[in-house]
C-alpha cells in the first residue's frame, strides 16, 4: 500500500537496529536518542537505563523413571534416530538451533538436536528474583549463539529484559538490556478479567527471532521493531536503534483510533525468503520492512489490513443471501482503493462506512491476529480468527498481495474455517490458536475453533484447497493453542482445553492425537494406538520431536497429582508411542528460595507446594538446546533439563524408520 521512506543509519549499521526501553521502578519508559534521518521519519538511535538484573541459578531435586512398557522390550536403551526432516532452510534465520519459538520458519516444532536423557540428568532453574514491575520473569523464547550461550527474554508484569546467558556451567548472565514493557498494573493481577487480558496478550517479544548474523529482532510492546546486535556475547549498545511503527499500525488497522486501544500491539516478526521483515499486529495489521542493507537510508515500510483480503468472499460467507444494503458497493470501493494504492489512507473512512452498513457497534475489529505466522520459500502464511491466508510481496507494485492461486479457493468457504466466535477455555482469542505449520512443500495445517469438536484442517500450499478435516479430542473438551507438530507424513496435536487462569488450578482435559498421511487416499487418517499408553496433560507447552533419538517430548502435569504442580518431561518413542522415560524436577518445602511475599506464594498458581508449582510453564514454549538439553519457560524464569550423552540406541523392532 502506501510507502513511507525514511533516511536510515549509516551503511555499517545496515537494515534494522535496536531500540530499547528503560527498566527501573514503575512503568517502563522509552528512552529515545537522536532521530536518524530527519524529523518525523521514525528511526532513532537508542539508549537504555538498565538497572541490576537479579537472578540466581538453583539446582532442583531430580527424579528419573524408565517405563516398563519400553524396558521390557528394549531395556534401558533409546529408539533409533529418525532421518533429519527434509524441509527448506530459511536463508536469513540461524540454522542449527531454534531460531524461532517453533524451532524454524515452518513452525514444525522438530529439531535434529538430541534432548535430555535419564543418565546424569540435571534440572536447573534459572530463577528471576525481580519483584514489583518485573515480577515474575517467565521466559517464553530461546535461541542460541553457540553451544555455550542462550539468548532469551524475561517477561515481568510491566517490564521485559533480553538476556545473554552463559550455559557452559551454572547459568551466568553475560549481558542484558531492557525491552518495552506491556504496561500492566499490579492491581490487574488481583482481578480475573484483567489477568485474562494480560495473559492473552502475546506482544512484547515472544515471537522474536535470531538471524544468520547473530542479530535478535524483537517486536516491541510499544509497536517498535527492535534489532539487538550481539558481538562477542555482548550487546553492541552504540549500535542500538529503533524503527517506530506506530503510524503504520494505526493507519493499517480497521480501528478508527487503533492506538487508543491498549491491546493493539505488534505480535510477531519474521523475514521472508528475500530478507524483507514481515510483521503483524493483534488488530490485523500486516506489514513489511523492505530491507536496504547498507544503503544508508531508513527502509520503506508497507502496511495493509488483513481484513481486505478475500473481502467479498468473507462478507458473503458470514451474511449469505442476507447481505445488508450498500454492502456490495462498499466492497467495490475497497477493491478500488486496493487497486489505486489508496486503501491505507482511506482505511478509517472505510471502517466508518462498514460500521454503518453492517451495524457494527463493538470497538474491536472483526478480524484479529493473535498467533505467529510461518514462512516458506514461496510465501507467508497467516491465520486470523477468521481464516487462513498465503501472502507475498509484489516488488513491481510494492503491494502485499494474496497468492493469486489461493484467491478462487475462498469461494469454497473452507479457508474461512469453522468458528463459533467464542473464546474456548484454553484459547487466547476467539479463533484458531495455531501458528500455521508447513508440511514440507505440500500442505499447511491449522486447528479451527468449531463448536463441539475442534478440527485439524490441512490445506494444500499450492492453492489452499482442503485436504483433510479431522475432529480432535472429545466434543466440548478440545482446544488447541499451540502449533501442530509436523514430521514427514505425520502430524501430532496437543490439547490445551481448560487452561484459563495461571493463578488458579485449572482442571484440564489433556490429550495428544496423531495423524498420518495416506498417500493412496490423499488424506490424513487418525492413528488410533498413539500414544500407546498414558494420558498426557500438556496444558500449554507445545510438544516437540527430536529426530536425533526418535523421541517425542511432552512437558506435562503428572496425572497422579491433583492441582497445578508436579510437572515433568516425558519422552515417547515416536514410532510406537510407548513411554520411554521421564525426568522430573522439584523443590521440597522452602528449597525454592524465592524473595516474594508469603501471600504471593500462597495465592499464585493454585494451592500449596510452591516449590513444585513454580514449574508451571504458563504458555511458555520449550526449545532444544546444546548438549542434550531442553529449555522450558516457567513461572519465575526458565528450567533447563539436561543430561550426559552416550545412551545406546536400539531398533524398536515394531516399526522401521522412514
Amino acid at each position: 500500500m502506501n510507502t513511507r521512506t525514511r533516511k536510515w543509519l549509516s551503511p555499517c549499521l545496515a537494515l534494522l537496529s535496536l531500540a530499547l526501553v528503560a527498566g527501573g521502578c514503575g512503568k517502563s519508559k522509552t528512552m529515545k536518542g537522536a532521530e536518524v534521518g530527519g524529523a518525523g521519519k521514525g528511526c532513532y538511535y537508542y539508549t537504555t537505563k538498565d538497572k541490576d538484573f537479579k537472578h540466581v541459578s538453583q539446582q532442583a531435586t531430580v527424579e528419573t523413571k524408565w517405563y516398563d512398557e519400553w524396558t521390557s522390550r528394549h531395556g534401558k536403551t533409546l529408539p533409533d534416530p529418525l532421518p533429519p526432516p527434509n524441509i527448506w532452510q530459511h536463508p536469513h534465520l540461524s540454522s542449527r538451533f531454534a531460531a524461532t519459538m517453533h524451532e524454524n520458519s515452518f513452525a514444525t516444532d522438530v529439531s535434529t538436536e538430541p534432548g535430555p536423557m535419564p543418565n546424569e540428568a540435571k534440572v536447573e532453574y534459572f530463577h528471576v528474583l525481580e519483584k514489583g514491575t518485573k515480577l515474575s520473569g517467565m521466559s517464553p523464547f530461546y535461541t542460541f549463539l553457540d553451544d555455550h550461550t542462550v539468548v532469551t527474554i524475561s517477561f515481568g508484569r510491566d517490564a521485559a529484559m533480553l538476556l545473554i546467558v552463559d550455559i557452559s556451567g551454572p547459568a551466568r548472565v553475560l549481558d542484558y538490556v531492557a525491552l518495552p514493557g506491556r504496561g500492566s498494573k499490579a492491581l490487574e493481577l488481583a482481578k480475573k478479567s484483567a489477568r485474562m487480558a494480560m495473559f492473552r496478550d502475546t506482544s512484547g517479544g515472544a515471537y522474536s527471532y535470531l538471524d544468520v548474523k547473530g542479530r535478535v529482532y524483537v517486536p516491541g510492546a510499544d509497536n517498535t521493531v527492535i534489532r539487538i546486535p550481539i558481538r562477542d556475547h555482548r550487546v553492541v549498545r552504540d549500535e542500538m536503534v529503533l524503527l517506530d511503527l506506530n503510524r503504520e499500525i494505526k493507519k493499517g488497522s480497521w480501528t478508527g483510533h487503533a492506538m487508543d486501544h491498549p491491546e493493539n500491539h505488534l505480535t510477531a516478526l519474521m523475514p521472508d525468503a528475500e530478507g524483507r521483515v514481515w510483521f503483524t499486529s493483534k488488530f490485523g495489521v500486516v506489514g513489511i520492512i523492505h530491507g536496504q542493507e547498507g544503503s544508508g537510508v531508513c527502509p520503506p515500510v508497507y502496511t495493509t489490513s488483513i481484513a481486505h483480503f478475500a473481502l467479498s468472499n468473507k462478507v458473503h460467507h458470514y451474511y449469505g443471501d442476507e447481505m445488508p444494503e450498500g454492502a456490495e458497493e462498499w466492497i467495490k470501493r475497497v477493491a478500488a482503493d486496493e487497486k489505486n494504492g489508496t486503501l491505507l489512507d482511506n482505511m478509517a473512512q472505510r471502517r466508518k462506512e462498514s460500521m454503518e452498513i453492517f451495524d457494527i457497534v463493538h470497538d474491536e475489529p472483526f478480524e484479529q491476529i493473535q498467533n505467529s505466522f510461518s514462512v516458506g520459500p514461496d510465501g507467508v502464511y497467516v491465520v486470523t480468527n477468521v481464516g487462513l491466508y498465503k501472502l507475498w510481496f509484489n516488488e513491481k507494485t510494492r503491494h502485499i498481495e494474496l497468492d493469486p492461486a489461493w484467491a478462487p479457493t475462498y469461494a469454497k468457504d473452507h479457508l474461512f474455517y469453522d468458528n463459533d466466535r467464542k473464546i474456548k477455555p484454553g484459547h487466547l482469542n476467539n479463533g484458531s490458536g495455531t501458528t500455521p505449520t508447513l508440511i514440507d512443500d505440500r500442505f499447511v495445517a491449522i486447528v479451527d475453533n468449531a463448536p463441539g469438536h475442534v478440527n485439524l484442517n490441512i490445506f494444500r500450499q499450492k492453492d489452499g484447497t482442503l485436504v483433510s478435516k479431522l475432529p480432535l479430542f472429545e466434543s466440548g473438551a478440545g482446544a488447541v493453542e499451540n502449533s501442530v507438530v509436523a514430521y514427514g507424513d505425520h502430524l501430532i496435536v496437543g490439547n490445551t482445553y481448560g487452561y484459563v487462569d495461571p493463578f488458579m488450578e485449572n482442571p484440564t482435559a489433556g490429550g495428544i492425537a496423531r495423524f498420518d498421511y495416506d498417500s493412496e487416499k490423499d488424506e490424513y487418517v487418525a492413528r488410533k494406538d498413539w500414544p500407546a499408553v498414558g494420558h498426557f496433560d500438556g496444558k500449554t507447552a507445545t510438544p516437540k520431536l527430536s529426530t536425533a533419538n526418535g523421541l517425542f517430548y511432552v512437558y506435562h502435569r503428572d496425572m497422579l497429582e491433583e492441582g497445578h504442580h508436579d510437572w515433568q518431561l516425558t519422552a515417547l518413542d515416536f514410532h510406537t508411542g510407548w513411554r520411554v522415560f521421564s525426568i522430573k524436577g522439584y523443590f521440597d518445602g522452602d528449597d525454592f528460595n524465592d524473595n516474594v511475599s508469603g501471600l504471593v506464594k500462597k495465592k499464585t498458581l493454585g494451592k500449596k507446594d510452591y516449590g513444585k508449582k513454580v514449574f508451571n510453564n504458563i504458555w511458555g514454549t520449550f526449545s532444544f538446546g546444546p548438549r542434550n538439553s531442553i529449555f522450558i519457560g516457567t513461572y519465575r524464569g526458565y528450567v533447563r533439563f539436561s543430561s550426559a550423552p552416550g545412551l545406546k540406541s536400539e531398533a524398536a523392532g515394531e516399526t522401521t524408520p522412514e
